[in-house]
């Protein structure tokens, strides 16, 4: 049942990343190819029909950029761009460990979203109104938020639907026995064990089945099933602590402006506050010199 969800997962994630993904770059690379042309077959043929009453009359008049720019489609807000993006980074860093393929699939879609952008921002769009902003704003602390989060969710399935686990403990209690007994395979005897038996009572049938599960005969957990789950919380527990530990060690090494930039933003404050201090010395001195020439007392 674990593996069937994880192949679940994988399959719906290939589905989302290779199929919607593309599908959604392409529609918003044609939508605004619409809306820019939309007219312009009628346009035409309108202009050719007045060229030929008109027996060729008058040329059209060449439009300046900004008339040609009036036609095309308007600018639409990035926070579609923007969640678009987020929505992305969810997906391939929550489920990356039930899908590997997933962090290539989406470097694939934004080398090409890159490059189909660009061509709608420059040709097929309206030339947006430069605004200035410090960051990224709250969307920061979303992807923050969602990368936490996928530290926790790929721990959950690692431990809960894979068998690296379950096989490290079952190596790791029955090695000692496999050797007195010059077994050398570590996993010898695994596959039976992890089948438990389903009775004729269970399952209504003349013969007795087996499935996945770690329970004994009456269908109840054994102990070996108790022993796994708390070496699956206590593997969640290390590896979240690990991994936040890296995040945070890279968070302190890398500083979050360059050393090389942080240096121009201080000499920079510096000469504006050299500037604004030798204003305030010349505004001095002229109020100074002014009230000197109007006192008669000091002539």
């Amino acid at each position: 049942y674990q593996r069937r969800v994880r192949a679940e997962l994988a399959t719906q994630m290939a589905i989302i990343l290779a199929g919607k993904q593309f599908i959604f770059t392409f529609s918003q690379f044609v939508i605004p190819i619409i809306f820019s042309n939309r007219g312009s077959c009628w346009n035409r043929c309108r202009t050719k029909v007045e060229e030929g009453e008109g027996g060729g009359g008058k040329k059209k008049p060449i439009k300046t950029p900004w008339e040609r720019d009036y036609v095309l489609a308007e600018t639409r807000d990035v926070f579609a761009e923007y969640l678009e993006m987020v929505i992305q980074y969810g997906f391939v860093t929550i489920f990356v460990a039930a899908f590997p393929l997933a962090p290539l699939l989406a470097l694939v879609n934004n080398l090409l979203e890159t490059r189909l952008d660009a061509f709608k921002f420059v040709a097929q769009l309206r030339r947006p109104t430069g605004l200035k902003c410090k960051d990224i704003g709250i969307w920061y602390n979303i992807l923050s938020a969602v990368g936490k989060i996928a530290i926790v969710c790929n721990a959950g399935i690692i431990a809960f639907s894979s068998d690296f686990l379950p096989m490290m403990l079952y190596a790791f209690e029955n090695a000692d026995r496999y050797k007195a007994m010059g077994i050398e395979e570590r996993l010898y005897g695994y596959v039976n064990f992890s089948l438990a038996y389903a009775s004729p009572e269970m399952t209504g049938l003349n013969i007795t089945c087996r499935y996945w599960a770690y329970r004994d005969r009456d269908g109840k957990h054994n102990f070996f099933f108790w022993k796994l789950f708390s070496v699956q919380l206590l593997f969640i527990i290390f590896f979240e602590h690990i991994v936040f530990g890296i995040v945070k060690l890279v968070d302190i090494v890398i500083p979050d402006i360059p050393s090389s930039v942080q240096l121009k933003i201080d000499i920079d404050e510096t000469i504006a506050k050299l500037v604004l201090d030798d204003d305030d010395v010349n505004n001095k001195v002229d109020a100074a010199t002014m009230t000197t020439d109007l006192d008669p007392t000091t002539k």
